[in-house]
């Protein structure tokens, strides 16, 4: 059974209005500015883009989902990237700190160990290769 590692990607702030804005970092890319940016799916229900702005060229990296659980108010997080196979899903935690943080966190699943059962054949090839037929290199440049 796989062992799920929790990885804090970043950490963002909550406004009086309700905006998220913060960074994050640890995807091997540096870290980004991150600002939500309130959205309306196209059922409508409504969401935060993810908007980085690294430099002054905005780009949507992801979208965050309001959800609750027990009565606590989180956001699930997709993350997009070129560098990544498929998108990274995180979630935005309420710190236990400070009530207008919120903590990007990653449960990376480990990697699965191999069974104990599994072998591996291994084909060996013992004849000698043969030289092409033709020319046959001496060490001398031709002139």
């Amino acid at each position: 059974m796989a062992v799920q590692k929790s990885v804090k990607l970043g950490k963002f702030a909550q406004s009086q209005t309700g905006d998220l804005q913060g960074i994050i970092s640890g995807l091997g890319i540096g870290s980004t500015e991150v600002f939500a940016v309130a959205a309306t799916s196209q059922e409508g229900k409504p969401y935060l883009k993810l908007i980085a702005d690294p430099h002054g060229v905005a780009y949507e990296v992801g979208a965050a989902f309001s959800k609750q659980k027990d009565g606590m108010i989180y956001y699930s997080v997709n993350l997009e990237s070129p560098l990544f196979p498929a998108p990274l899903s995180a979630a935005l935690f309420p710190d236990r700190d400070n009530g207008n943080m919120f903590n990007l966190i990653w449960n990376r699943p480990d990697a699965p160990k191999p069974s104990a059962d599994v072998t591996a054949t291994v084909n060996v090839n013992t004849t000698a290769t043969r030289q092409p037929q033709g020319r046959r290199f001496t060490g001398a440049k031709p002139s």
